[in-house]
């Protein structure tokens, strides 16, 4: 302590002085040992046998005991509260401060990897489950504006609607169904989020028969989405077909309308079905897996 109160003394101060004090000092007697310099007068300064070497380690000496002060000041103020352990606390915490990406990065990683290893058992899991089953006969998405019967979308379990499928072909073991719910007007963003949703879903749910609105209809039409239903293959709408219930549509590639669609609206089937909607209109996929059991499953719906 008596090195600090020379310090203090050397620069004409009292010991504890303000560090604006010191600052101002330290600055006046620069510029005096600066213009005495200049006037070639440098063994004589305002403050005969200090030299600047010693203004800069008494002045050096002053701020770092200051910020010596400070921080046992701060340490107080956030370790205190530990007493015993507060260097231990201290120690933790400035370790966490220096090496907290490193650790939340460690800590992702892990987190990654035992996400990771849970979904690749979850899924190889459900590819044992599904390679026990008997194989599909038909796959069926509802896209549209449709609705599950207490009025909410999506539907959750999709296994009523597959079984209800299922009931009414006898020799059929499997029905896969989907379930999209496509806004007719966008008035929010969780409409636009829904529509994106829709387009994704259609991408990914390759089913061989689409029960559509009309406003889903007309847009899967023109882009070629669905297989003509007239010509060749009206016969195989069974007798239940008429005329009247072919919806037309021209694509984008072709001007010449062609039957793509058939309105199914009327039939007593649909009525068990948990879903509910204004329109039923039943298309097949241009690229179908199952095109014939698609041709049966619209056929028994015509009956």
């Amino acid at each position: 302590m008596d090195e600090l109160k020379q310090a203090y003394e050397l620069l004409g101060l009292t010991e504890g002085a303000a560090k604006e004090d010191v600052e101002k000092r330290y600055f006046l007697l620069i510029r005096r040992d600066r213009s005495n310099k200049q006037r070639e007068a440098s063994e004589q300064t305002s403050e005969p046998g200090i030299s600047l070497e010693d203004i800069n380690r008494a002045y050096k000496l002053i701020l770092d005991h200051e910020e010596k002060k400070t921080m046992e000041q701060f340490n107080q103020a956030a370790y205190g509260k530990y007493k015993g352990m507060a260097g231990s606390a201290q120690k933790f915490d400035h370790f966490f401060s220096y090496y907290k990406f490193h650790v939340l990065g460690a800590i992702a990683v892990i987190l990654i990897i035992i996400f990771g290893t849970k979904a690749y058992i979850d899924h190889r899991h459900e590819q044992a489950e599904l390679a026990k089953l008997p194989p599909i006969d038909v796959s069926v998405s509802f896209f549209g504006d449709f609705y599950s019967q207490d009025g909410s979308y999506p539907i959750g379990d999709l296994k009523p609607l597959e079984s209800k499928f299922l009931s009414s072909f006898p020799d059929w073991k499997r029905v896969s169904a989907f379930f999209t719910y496509v806004p007719t007007d966008i008035k929010s963003e969780q409409d636009s989020a829904l529509l994106q949703k829709s387009m994704i879903d259609l991408m990914m749910n390759k089913a061989d028969v689409y029960i559509l609105d009309k406003v889903n209809f007309e847009k899967l039409a023109k882009e070629g989405s669905l297989l003509p239903l007239d010509g060749s293959n009206a016969s195989k709408l069974g007798p239940g077909f008429k005329p009247e219930l072919g919806l037309k549509s021209a694509t984008q590639d072709d001007p010449t309308e062609h039957v793509y669609g058939v309105d199914i609206s009327a039939s007593p089937l649909l009525k068990g079905l948990p879903v509910v909607g204004k329109e039923y209109i039943a298309g097949i996929r241009i690229n179908a897996d199952k095109p014939d059991n698609g041709f049966k499953f619209i056929a028994k719906y015509l009956e």
